[in-house]
């Protein structure tokens, strides 16, 4: 099942990310949903369509890291929290 989401964008906004502004929105969005932990690797890669491996290349593309952890999930795991 999917939903549609329409969005209003100034022409020239829309004109400056290029021909297919509904995919570089799709994928804003979701590379947002996943540095906020509300996706996951495998759910952000399936949304945009990608294989893992594909994703893990547009995170590169994107700056992104593709590792989401804060510093106390990193102390729970090391035994410290």
């Amino acid at each position: 099942m999917t939903s549609q989401v329409i969005v209003d964008l100034p022409a020239e906004f829309a004109k400056s990310l290029g021909d297919d502004v509904a995919r570089e929105t799709l994928i804003a969005a979701v590379l947002r949903w996943f540095e906020e932990g509300k996706l996951s690797q495998g759910q952000a890669a399936e949304a945009l369509g990608l294989k893992r491996g594909e994703f893990f290349d547009l995170l590169h593309q994107h700056q992104v890291s593709p590792i989401q952890m804060t510093v106390d999930d990193l102390d729970h795991d090391f035994g410290r929290g």
